[in-house]
């Protein structure tokens, strides 16, 4: 009798933890895909701002909310970090047919995203600046300084599913969920709420030394062992237990999920600093920043006055993902973000891409018209183009893509692919001659 109780109870324990599950994966999934929160050049903080969120199409955001928290201790030592600044209530929502959904500030001048997307866009009689804030907010925004931008010095981002009191338990502006400055005060932020989703940065200057973040995976531009002050050297940022920090030593003024990615890893994470140079950027009526490189000897000048100059080569770029100088990133609102490799642009690299690479191997374009396939922004579709297809082939690592291997797709050997090039250009050398 004992044993029979015991294999009840067994049984019952493991019906409740499946309904758990059924239940827990019947709300969808939802992630943080892209922020764009400091604008540089020609750009404007309280138009030129956006997020974008991606998850299970069609579903309910109920007591949803997107929330910043301050990550600095400011020079004051205040204590400020860990308060929310920034609040986005998306529970009247739901998540696009296509899973995409955005948030866009008053006169925002990017172009609308793809169908089937959710697209809120602060705009119409009564609207504020920006975001809005409040009730002069119409996508349910609200912040600390009522000036609808987030804070260019950085920020933790997450996404929070409050399960409790939806009227008492929900987030408010300068409430601090750490108290005391030492962690979060409980690891959901708070009690019933889910973090569904998070991102930390420390974008400008010595904020990771001063101050905190939050997230699972956190970036910065300070990097280990820089010495802020006379003798004295960063080299513990404050994070949460078992966080990662990545210190960039460049401004971060764009960050995003790679690709379709899912995962908590820095790898899992595109984090950037941005360009609006001619040759690289756009002087369009709508923003076109494309990947920054280091500045120095080899970047563009302002202006050189020639928009087609080739961008330069082999220079270090602004990205934790070595993204080429020049690369357009931007330009895909309501569609799976930048992946090296992707070429037909679906989040993943896999065999789909290696095709798009073959069909249009020796083709040129311009900065105004890239081909798909010239990863490295040469305006050639070459053999560059494939390694990088190859080197990130299966990417992002964490998914379900049903990449295979490279081994399984058959794929030419080396030597055999040397050949295939030179019959392509030489064709498309001989086309040429004969128009």
């Amino acid at each position: 009798m004992e044993q029979r109780g015991l294999i009840r109870a067994a049984g019952l324990a493991f019906t409740l933890a499946t309904a758990a599950m059924i239940a827990g994966s019947a709300r969808g999934e939802l992630y943080i895909n892209e922020i764009m929160f400091n604008p540089g050049g020609n750009g404007v903080d309280t138009q030129d701002e956006y997020i974008e969120l991606r998850g299970t199409p069609n579903m309910s955001l109920a007591n949803t909310y997107l929330i910043f928290l301050e990550n600095e201790d400011n020079a004051a030592h205040d204590g400020l970090t860990g308060q929310i600044d920034n609040i986005f209530d998306l529970g009247s929502q739901s998540m696009g047919s296509n899973g995409f959904l955005t948030l866009r500030q008053n006169g925002t001048r990017y172009p609308d995203p793809a169908p089937g997307t959710t697209d809120l866009v602060n705009e119409g009689p009564g609207a504020g600046v920006g975001w809005g804030s409040g009730s002069t907010s119409l996508i349910g925004a609200s912040d600390e300084n009522d000036d609808g931008v987030i804070e260019n010095g950085g920020f933790t981002a997450m996404l929070i599913r409050n399960d409790g009191d939806p009227e008492a338990n929900k987030p408010r502006i300068g409430f601090d969920l750490d108290v005391g400055n030492d962690g979060l005060d409980l690891p959901t932020g708070r009690a019933d709420w889910t973090i569904l989703d998070s991102i930390g940065t420390h974008a400008e200057g010595a904020e990771a030394y001063y101050g905190r973040t939050y997230a699972p995976v956190n970036f910065g531009t300070l990097q280990v062992g820089t010495e802020v002050l006379p003798g004295i050297f960063f080299d513990t940022p404050n994070l949460e237990p078992g966080a990662t920090y990545v210190g960039g030593g460049y401004e971060i003024e764009y960050i995003a999920r790679w690709g379709n990615s899912t995962a908590q890893t820095p790898d899992d994470w595109h984090v950037t600093n941005l360009t609006d140079k001619p040759g690289s950027g756009s002087q369009q009526s709508f923003p076109d920043w494309r990947q920054s490189c280091v500045d120095g000897a080899g970047c563009h000048p302002d202006d050189d006055g020639n928009p087609l100059t080739p961008p330069p080569l082999g220079l270090p770029t602004e990205s934790n993902k070595a993204v080429p100088y020049g690369t357009q990133l931007m330009h895909d609102l309501g569609a799976p973000n930048f992946l090296l490799g992707d070429y037909n642009k679906d989040g993943y690299v896999n065999a789909a891409d290696y095709t798009v690479w073959r069909n249009t191997l020796g083709e040129t374009g311009t900065d105004a018209s890239q081909q798909a396939a010239d990863a490295d922004h040469d305006y050639l579709v070459g053999a560059s183009d494939y390694d990088a297809w190859k080197d990130h082939f299966g990417q992002p690592f964490a998914s379900d893509a049903g990449s295979g291997s490279l081994t399984s797709i058959g794929l030419p050997e080396p030597a055999s692919l040397v050949l295939e090039l030179a019959g392509m250009f030489a064709a498309a050398a001989l086309c040429g001659r004969s128009r």
